[in-house]
């Protein structure tokens, strides 16, 4: 972990970095049109404005070909997200950077193990952000860290980090609490349930959510800028330790899936030999995404909606987020089709086969 900034969430992280960059009131900063909301928040928290560029549909990334028309005298970086895994095009994105002396910041959380021509994603751009939350590779219940590969960013970093607080005894307590809940009782067959009763307690008060409602909104909630806490980051620091295992685990339930929906004649994801994804999630075009969704909820079948929008989860008012319906037309249709599936260690062969028969048996196969 050479390098790194340990934050509460991984979000802090990224705001650490533009921080770090001096980004502020008048900037922008080019993002992918497919994200969550609490990555343009990052930007907007800072007085910045973010600019999203469309996806190519075949990996879900940022279309570097959409770049350079976004750029204008106020651009001060590029944020380059490996979605579900998959490795941005880092070589034509960095290109582009250097001929505009931007900065490229990688938006790693998806993608931990994942490489793009041999070298591990975190280790192209000036700085990377990583996550630890519940969805994530590996988690510690919420937290996040950032990598600078820039020694300048680096400096400034250090000069920052002790501004972020500690987080209060009370949010290290409930993080415990949930973290001993999630393991207890993350099985796929209680994902549906787990879920519902995670974003209730959320809201009561009770738990500690991926985002509060403040953040939906668009604006920046108390308490926000915190670093780890000494549990979440030895925690984290054993779990790195054992990656290994993961990642084989997550490459072979991605290649079943590969193969049954190649059996079944649905496309999957099929990229060049340059990328070598860690797939967080296997992503999926589906002809009806919300009665396929039902559909695994009434198996109780783990399935992901990721993305609703191209501002995750916001699906009314992206306004307030800066983004303007129409901008990113594929993202906009590819967040009516796709699902993502687990690929995490509780999915073994058979619970990827019903995984795909509820998508196969929507589809009328």
């Amino acid at each position: 972990m050479y390098d790194s900034f340990f934050f509460f969430k991984g979000r802090v992280a990224l705001y650490a970095i533009l921080k770090a960059m001096g980004v502020g009131e008048g900037d922008e900063v080019i993002l992918p049109g497919f994200t969550c909301v609490v990555v343009p928040n990052a930007i907007i928290y800072l007085g910045a404005k973010p600019v999203y560029a469309d996806i190519d549909p075949e990996t879900y990334n940022i279309d570097c070909t959409k770049i350079e028309e976004k750029i204008t005298e106020n651009t001060r970086a590029i944020i380059a997200q490996h979605t579900f895994g998959i490795p941005a095009e880092m070589d034509s994105i960095t290109r582009i950077a250097k001929k505009y002396n931007l900065y490229v910041i990688e938006d790693s959380c998806h993608a931990w193990g994942s490489k793009y021509k041999g070298r591990d994603v975190g280790t192209f751009g000036d700085a990377a952000f990583f996550s630890s939350q519940w969805s994530k590779p590996l988690t510690t219940g919420l937290g996040g860290w950032a990598v600078l590969n820039n020694e300048e960013l680096k400096a400034d970093m250090e000069m920052i980090s002790p501004e972020f607080a500690a987080p209060s005894a009370r949010d290290v307590i409930l993080l415990k609490s949930q973290y001993l809940a999630y393991s207890a009782f993350s099985a796929p067959s209680l994902f549906w349930i787990a879920r519902g009763m995670y974003r209730k307690l959320s809201q009561l008060g009770l738990a500690l959510g991926s985002s509060s409602d403040k953040e939906l909104e668009c604006e920046m909630p108390p308490a926000y800028a915190k670093r780890m806490s000494r549990w979440q980051k030895g925690l984290l620091e054993r779990k790195l330790r054992d990656m290994s295992t993961s990642i084989t685990h997550r490459k072979n339930v991605s290649t079943i899936y590969r193969h049954l929906f190649g059996k079944m004649g649905l496309k999957t994801c099929e990229l060049p030999a340059a990328y070598d994804p860690v797939f967080l999630r296997y992503p999926v075009l589906v002809d009806d995404k919300w009665r396929v969704l039902q559909e695994a909820q009434r198996q109780r079948i783990e399935m992901g909606d990721w993305f609703l929008s191209p501002v995750h989860p916001n699906t009314d008012g992206l306004e307030k987020a800066r983004y303007q319906r129409g901008s990113c037309p594929n993202a906009e249709k590819i967040c009516h089709h796709i699902v993502n599936l687990p690929t995490h260690g509780r999915i073994g062969p058979e619970e990827a086969r019903r995984v795909v028969d509820v998508i196969c048996g929507v589809r009328g196969y």
